[in-house]
């Protein structure tokens, strides 16, 4: 009797394991599966790297209140505009420096200062669109670069 129930008890956890094992390999599958499917999503579907890897951004700007004319208006908008969008794609290529200095006195904080600084060169940016509507205007710039000129400049 409790050599039969003992046989049980064991039979039950070595199938019971085998479920399990079985369930793991069948989720990681699946992972894979659903990994490899993102990747060639990703990839446009084909498998391959792409010839040349491209940047984003959209830039806004605000007319100033104190301008001569609406024309001048608009125009000190779009500047502000590009600018933002330039600055964008700098701090997509080359990262954002953060320096930041608490001052804590009597167990307080007394002041807390941070300072974010991009610093690069964006050269071959296009405006691929550009609106303005309701006091904003929009630019979205696109940088096209070849994936080797990427890996050349930016693998550290």
């Amino acid at each position: 009797m409790k050599r039969s129930l003992l046989l049980a008890i064991v039979l039950g956890a070595f199938l019971t394991a085998c479920a399990s094992n079985q369930s793991t390999s069948a989720k990681r599958k699946y992972y894979q599966d659903m990994t490899a499917g993102e990747k060639s999503e990703y990839l446009g579907g084909m498998g391959y790297t792409p010839a040349e890897a491209v940047f984003i951004t959209v830039g806004e700007g605000v007319p100033p209140v104190d301008t001569v004319s609406p024309a001048q208006a608009k125009a000190l908008a779009k500047r502000a505009a590009i600018a933002d969008a330039q600055r964008q794609l700098a701090s997509k290529l080359y990262g954002v420096k953060i320096n930041a200095k608490d001052t804590v006195k009597d167990a307080m904080l007394r002041s807390s200062v941070i300072d974010a600084r991009v610093s690069g060169l964006i050269k071959n940016a296009a405006i691929t669109k550009q609106d303005f509507k309701d006091g904003l205007y929009r630019v979205e710039m696109e940088l096209r670069m070849g994936v080797d000129t990427w890996r050349d400049l930016f693998s550290y």
